[in-house]
């Protein structure tokens, strides 16, 4: 019985699912109900998405180029009273979440383009934790240091196919290279399956450019 949940991006091959992690369709049903293991395309040509069906063999690059230094030395943060919401850039999976439900705070095409003095903490917060990638993070405290560690929801271990778009992991599942070398763990991410990313293995926003098409399945 495999215990530990973790996900392991194969060498120009897919993702090796491992710990029995619930892979959800756009209805909420776990599609590797009763798996301890899966492999799920990050290549963007099976036909059997969000499963692998060998079609990487026909010459996907998935090289890994991602940063693996801690997360706290590449986010900027911008304070209010009240606030401090964290943004590392590298890793946004370009969602929209934040600029289509907050306007007055993320700002698109506007630098900065992020005012924290735009609406209430709470409302910013709740905003913030629609963020899939992680990329926007924050703590309900203005006085906090580069290393203070965001405040998260409670996140079921599971991983969602958006439509059209990279996998949602959360729960803090662990990300760890074929060579072993782990990532730092987030409570969320997004991980690349149309197989453009430029920040592999997580979503660079790429599948816009590239016109990927797959529906949360």
């Amino acid at each position: 019985m495999v215990e530990t949940k973790s996900i392991t991006p194969s060498e120009n091959g897919p993702y090796f699912i491992e710990g029995a992690i619930a892979i959800r369709g756009t209805d909420g049903q776990n599609l590797a109900e009763g798996k301890e293991r899966v492999l799920l395309c990050r290549c963007g040509g099976s036909a059997n998405k969000p499963f692998c069906d060998g079609t990487h063999r026909n010459g996907f690059e998935g090289t890994e180029v991602a940063d693996r230094g801690p997360i706290a030395s590449r986010r900027v943060a911008f304070k209010a009273p009240g606030i401090t919401i964290f943004d590392d850039r590298s890793i946004c999976a370009h969602s929209g979440n934040c600029t289509d439900n907050l306007t007055k705070v993320f700002k698109l095409g506007i630098e900065p383009w992020i005012d924290p003095t735009g609406e209430a903490p709470s409302e910013i917060a709740r905003v913030v934790n629609m963020c899939p990638s992680g990329a926007l993070s924050y703590v309900l405290d203005d006085t906090a240091g580069p290393d203070a560690t965001p405040t998260e929801v409670a996140r079921p271990q599971e991983v969602t196919p958006l439509k059209n778009g990279p996998y949602a992991v959360t729960g803090g599942i662990s990300a760890t290279s074929p060579s072993g070398e782990p990532y730092e763990i987030r409570d969320r991410c997004t991980l690349c399956r149309c197989g453009a990313s430029t920040n592999k293995p997580f979503c660079s926003g790429a599948h816009w450019d590239k016109g990927f098409e797959a529906e949360g399945v």
